[in-house]
């Protein structure tokens, strides 16, 4: 836990997250398996995020369940519902869960990102608003919002602060150092779980070779 000013004030919302998401994925035939947990905060935006780190690896070994399954909107409907708090998901090296338990002072944060995303030597945002489902009365996001750089910077540099990959971290971080804004690219969740497929052939892709090499000096 980093720069949480109680972290006791959110430890039964974290207990319950935990059995909760366990219990749900069970029922959607998915491996709850996760390598790690962590809850931190921005202190910029003041954002507290628990996030649940996919253990992408140990399921890609022993399961074929496809990394997009962990990411139905439907499933995440359900999560949100029960846990009450919005979820964002993530792709990135570690397929992630973000849990949003306090927004700070950020009004509107995206449904998915690809983040941090590196790419020709600039760092990439890529994200997915979705517009709430009528009647809801609350506006659409506005894309001149969305778009706006101070806007992108701000929710970016949040996520950037919270995101627990070190070195994919400390790269981003260098390279966002000479390039202000990060570029932002507004996707839907269909080119999302295209990328997220994308990292599970890659995964399997060094699963054979380790496998193979295995094979070679068994």
């Amino acid at each position: 836990m980093t720069q949480i000013t109680d972290p006791r004030h959110f430890a039964g919302q974290v207990r319950r997250i935990r059995a909760t998401v366990s219990t749900i994925l069970t029922k959607w035939g998915l491996l709850p398996r996760f390598k790690r947990w962590r809850l931190t905060q921005d202190p910029e935006t003041g954002m507290i995020v628990l996030f649940g780190i996919l253990n992408n690896s140990y399921i890609a070994t022993h399961t074929s369940i496809p990394f997009s399954n962990y990411f139905d909107s439907r499933l995440l409907r359900d999560l949100s519902n029960e846990l009450q708090v919005q979820i964002v998901s993530c792709n990135s090296d570690g397929l992630r869960y973000a849990f949003i338990l306090d927004r700070g002072q950020l009004a509107e944060l995206p449904t998915h990102v690809d983040y941090p995303f590196i790419d020709n030597g600039k760092v990439m945002v890529r994200v997915v608003y979705n517009k709430p489902p009528e009647p809801i009365a609350t506006p659409p996001v506005d894309s001149t919002k969305v778009s706006d750089h101070r806007f992108v910077s701000q929710v970016a540099g949040a996520l950037l602060n919270v995101f627990d990959d070190i070195k994919l971290r400390d790269d981003a971080a260098l390279l966002l150092s000479a390039q202000n804004p990060p570029d932002i690219v507004i996707i839907d969740e269909v080119e999302f779980n295209q990328r997220v497929a994308e990292h599970e052939v890659n995964r399997q892709k060094v699963k054979r070779i380790k496998d193979m090499f295995d094979d070679s000096v068994g």
